[in-house]
């Protein structure tokens, strides 16, 4: 029974590694080298067996019957605390059966002393002795008392000898929220090692150990561990996005497309900060028309927000893959979303080149307009570019027409008369009158 009481309390202490971390304290050294089974069979030979007096074992049975039978935690602990042992070995007892009710009840604080108390009076037997440190060190954990957790989790492997990947776990976690960083792998080892011989695989060591290696810089390290990680847990998706942005971080562009492109056909990458990378990892890449349809595609799908710079972004690939018809477009929607009337008139600026490189000279000449509607910054070269675009339309008296207004223009005046020239000649060959 006193099993199913400690068992209340168990996993309730739970590993996050995002949870904001106290300030740094003293160092707290566990000893991982165990006691043989032989030790610990000796220890607990030579431990003294004792057994509570029938006063206090009598209000236990009372006690325990009410909790177990009309799970009444509160009645049990009215009776419990009205007792007043004369022994030090009835008062440990009595502690570590309250702290257990107390626990049960929500009450941390008070269980964590009480059992604390029969932990340190260390002459419960062994059992017991053995429940009560491990539920002191939980309880500390709970109560974000790290080192006494890591102070009570070095007695219980001393006392048990006991491998357990729990306990390793939560020594690593103890580690973790006290910012020691370079204490974490060794316990998330043990943790990993415990949990195979169990034949499981847990995942919350790795990610501990990932955060150790980060936090202190050691990217590469992170890498490994996250490459050994997927290797047995290959549906972790976070740790593919991780993975692909560590590899990012230490410049292995290769790798981090290779990684995040599984990832995001996997399904596995949701996030707007995730699919952005993979679309700049295939522009800087070299592959420019697999970074512009990404954006495009996610653009529309509202997966990415629609803003002026991310359309900038899919403009920007389309040109640099000469898909001008499509990179105009992409211009044309990121001026609408421009902010300033300057940031307008460019982007239409823009929309126009795009649209003279694919030979779509109306559009150009109407993206050109829209431009010089916006008062944009070198207007003598929008002209020009205008007259461009009239010219290859054949529409020569509208090229000549801006090309005059491109003169107006000192930067613009001697290219501006070599077009005029040009455009006249063009027309007259053409049989048109100017």
């Amino acid at each position: 029974m006193h099993k199913k009481l400690t068992t209340l309390i168990s996993a309730s202490v739970l590993c996050t590694v995002m949870a904001a971390a106290p300030a740094p304290a003293a160092s707290q050294e566990i000893n991982y080298n165990l006691p043989s089974a032989e030790q610990v069979e000796a220890a607990k030979q030579s431990r003294r067996n004792q057994t509570v007096s029938e006063r206090v074992g009598r209000r236990l049975m009372t006690a325990l019957d009410l909790y177990t039978e009309e799970e009444d935690t509160k009645g049990a602990i009215a009776i419990l605390v009205e007792i007043d042992p004369s022994s030090e070995f009835d008062t440990a007892y009595v502690n570590r059966f309250l702290g257990n009710l107390y626990a049960a009840d929500g009450e941390e604080r008070k269980a964590y002393d009480l059992v604390k108390r029969a932990a340190d009076a260390d002459v419960l037997g062994h059992a017991d002795q053995a429940l009560v440190l491990k539920l002191t060190a939980d309880l500390a954990l709970q109560l974000e008392e790290y080192r006494n957790a890591l102070t009570y989790y070095g007695k219980w492997l001393q006392f048990t000898g006991e491998a357990d990947p729990d306990v390793f776990l939560r020594i690593a976690n103890a580690y973790y929220e006290l910012k020691q960083f370079d204490k974490i792998v060794r316990p998330a080892d043990l943790a990993i090692q415990a949990y195979e011989a169990e034949g499981e695989v847990n995942k919350n060591p790795y990610v501990l150990k990932v955060a150790a290696y980060y936090e202190t810089e050691q990217y590469k390290e992170a890498i490994k561990v996250l490459e050994v990680g997927l290797n047995k847990l290959p549906t972790e998706k976070v740790w593919w996005s991780q993975l692909g942005m560590l590899y990012m971080l230490t410049e292995n562009i290769d790798k981090a497309l290779q990684t995040l492109e599984i990832a995001y056909l996997a399904g596995y990458l949701d996030k707007e900060s995730q699919i952005k990378a993979v679309v700049q990892l295939y522009a800087n890449s070299s592959i420019p028309y697999k970074a512009a349809t990404l954006m495009v595609k996610h653009l529309n799908a509202g997966d990415i927000e629609k803003t002026a710079r991310n359309y900038q972004s899919a403009a920007s690939s389309f040109e640099q893959a000469r898909e001008y018809a499509k990179a105009a477009e992409m211009y044309g929607l990121s001026a609408n979303l421009q902010e300033t009337q300057a940031e307008k008139a460019d982007f239409f600026r823009r929309q126009g080149n795009a649209y003279l490189r694919a030979e779509e000279y109306s559009k150009a000449a109407n993206a050109y307009m829209k431009a010089l509607q916006e008062n944009v910054e070198e207007p003598g070269r929008v002209y020009m570019s205008l007259t461009e675009a009239y010219f290859y339309e054949n529409n020569f008296r509208e090229a000549l027409k801006y090309v005059q207004e491109a003169k107006k223009f000192r930067d613009q005046r001697r290219n501006a008369t070599s077009w005029e020239q040009y455009i006249r000649q063009k027309a007259s060959n053409r049989g048109v009158s100017l």
